[in-house]
């Protein structure tokens, strides 16, 4: 069942992913930088101010669901309560913002933000509340649902004039579509008198810590974009959020679908057998993740001139290039973070110390920002995140090893940069290659040649474990 779910969950996340870079490519071509510009302005708010005000219920969901199972409607009720507080809440803080801002463009879309947050805050307790009840199939339902929903209506609307008010209404209407459409059933039993107050507390107590680690990730994610509009104003701002949200994408879906699957292996292994059979694991859970992300990120840095010119709108292209090495580099290194080396905090149970990494990664992101914006305009922007990124990924790996020590695999790394490394050699002759029939064969030389030599040099045994697959009565031990 464990095997299961992770590839159920897999699918779940990799065809959003895939339906999110066609909306990308669509976007850009139906927006000037400005429009968008002011678009990711206001999904960086929102999603500064859903990791704030509503993460806690959602990690709480996560938590407690299982516990309460059979006072359910007593847990929703008390949920939803705490829901509609910080409903209220977030609308008189977006009647203060919408009061003092000063340009007249974004203070009309503040209003669609709030509703946007509160879309997106109901959707997110849905998809924990699928997750938390082992039911990957609804969980998929829910995200691809939302995806393609928003992309259709979210398009329409932008090629109709609407601009980034457009993809905003697409946004909320497929948030609340897919909810209404998968999980309706869930929230029957509601009644305000089944709130009660210690459960309340008990949500509280436990959420809120863990909303500060996501706060600060999220600053050193998306304040950029928002320094960016404050200082350079939204045209590079939208400039900057293709640039990064391309590479950024694309790799943070293929890392995270390796992390689906591997995760719980880790976790299982560790339950069941103790930390030397968690550490085999997670050795193995090292190399499926490197293998996956370090060609990725050299695909996407080699082909970005060719990716840009197929997938981007004219204006974004040259931005998008220029940002393409070091965006796709800060992309490995957080993932790199994330889903390996973090795990030492949550498999030694220490998660407070991912905080202080957090904040320390945060106050180099915005003291960077704030320096070198003005002076460097997005590539400043670049540069900071990549530092913030390596700091947090040093601290989490010298850190890390006081609480659960994590296998460091250098010999199968050494085999993978190698892999890598020939990839890029074949890749080197097509980067002349032009348009979707170019990148089309750049990718598959990219993918042939990579996976030849992961076989060449064994990587994590692959050509064995090919060998006893085709020839099983002839298997190597």
């Amino acid at each position: 069942m464990l095997l299961q779910h992770s590839a159920l969950y897999t699918l779940a996340r990799g065809l959003p992913g895939l339906i999110n870079f066609a909306a990308l490519a669509i976007y850009t071509r139906l927006l000037a930088p400005e429009e968008y510009g002011h678009y990711a302005l206001v999904i960086a708010a929102v999603g500064l101010a859903n990791a704030v005000l509503f993460q806690w219920l959602n990690l709480g969901l996560l938590r407690y669901l299982v516990r309460y199972q059979d006072r359910k409607p007593i847990f929703l009720s008390t949920l939803v309560a705490g829901y509609l507080a910080v409903v209220l809440l977030s609308a008189m803080l977006g009647l203060v913002l919408w009061s003092f801002w000063p340009e007249a463009k974004m203070r009309a879309l503040i209003g669609l933000g709030i509703l946007f947050l509160w879309a997106q805050a109901l959707f997110d307790a849905n998809l924990q509340m699928a997750s938390s009840q082992l039911t990957p199939q609804r969980y998929g339902l829910l995200a691809i649902t939302k995806s393609l929903i928003s992309l259709t209506l979210g398009g329409a609307l932008a090629w109709w004039g609407w601009g980034a008010a457009g993809v905003l209404w697409g946004l909320i209407g497929g948030l609340i579509l897919a909810v209404v459409l998968w999980a309706r059933e869930e929230w029957r039993h509601l009644s305000p008198h089944n709130i009660d107050k210690r459960l309340m507390g008990q949500l509280l107590s436990y959420g809120l810590p863990l909303t500060a680690t996501f706060a600060l990730t999220f600053v050193v994610s998306s304040s950029d974009r928002l320094l960016l509009g404050w200082l350079q104003g939204s045209h590079s701002a939208g400039l900057y959020a293709v640039g990064y949200d391309l590479p950024n994408q694309t790799l943070g879906v293929l890392m995270m679908v390796v992390h689906l699957a591997a995760y719980p292996l880790a976790v299982h292994a560790l339950e069941q057998k103790g930390r030397g059979a968690a550490q085999v694991q997670l050795k193995k859970n090292a190399i499926g993740l490197l293998s996956i992300a370090l060609p990725a990120t050299v695909g996407l840095v080699l082909l970005a001139p060719n990716i840009a010119q197929v997938v981007l709108g004219v204006e974004f292209r040259k931005a998008a290039v220029a940002l393409s090495f070091w965006i796709a580099l800060a992309s490995l290194l957080a993932g790199i973070k994330a889903y390996y080396f973090d795990l030492a905090f949550q498999l030694g149970q220490r998660t407070i110390v991912q905080v202080w990494i957090a904040l320390v990664a945060a106050t180099i992101n915005l003291l960077l920002n704030l320096w070198l914006i003005p002076k460097l305009s997005i590539m400043g922007a670049a540069y900071g995140t990549v530092c913030a990124y390596l700091s947090a990924l040093v601290l989490s790996m010298v850190l890390g090893r006081r609480y659960f020590k994590l296998p460091i695999p250098g010999y199968e790394s050494l085999k993978v940069l190698g892999a890598t490394l020939v990839m890029g050699f074949a890749l080197w002759p097509l980067l002349s290659l032009e348009g979707l029939m170019g990148l089309s064969i750049q990718v598959f030389v990219g993918m042939v040649s990579y996976g030849l030599f992961v076989l060449v040099f064994n990587v994590a045994d692959s050509r064995t474990l090919l060998f006893n697959r085709l020839f099983p009565e002839r298997r190597i031990l």
